[in-house]
Parts: structure tokens; C-alpha cells; sequence
């Protein structure tokens, strides 16, 4: 099982991110500094959704 991220935009989804290691720290911690990056490249209409892979 993986965890990745959606970040969608007036409800589409514009990209999915996946953090390199599957720690609750580290995920954290790419979430965080993802975010700011995330803001000025689309607006502050942001949204981030977890979902899980399943292999």
C-alpha cells in the first residue's frame, strides 16, 4: 500500500504527488514544503487529497 496525494482545482484533479518514503514524518514534511509551491502555482483555490495505492 502506498499513500499519494491528488491536488485538485475547482474540483479537477491537476496532479497527483508522491512522497519518496512512507514515514508519517516524512510525509509531513513533503506535504509542508509541497504546499507553498502548490499555492503559487495554482492559486489559493488548493486542495489536497490522500488516497492509497494498492499494489
Amino acid at each position: 500500500m502506498q499513500i499519494v496525494f491528488d491536488v485538485s482545482v475547482d474540483g479537477k484533479v491537476k496532479e497527483t504527488l508522491k512522497p519518496g518514503l512512507q514515514r508519517l514524518k516524512e510525509i509531513h514534511a513533503f506535504i509542508k514544503e509541497a504546499a507553498p509551491a502548490l499555492i503559487e502555482k495554482y492559486g489559493t483555490n488548493v486542495c489536497v487529497n490522500r488516497r492509497h495505492l494498492y499494489n
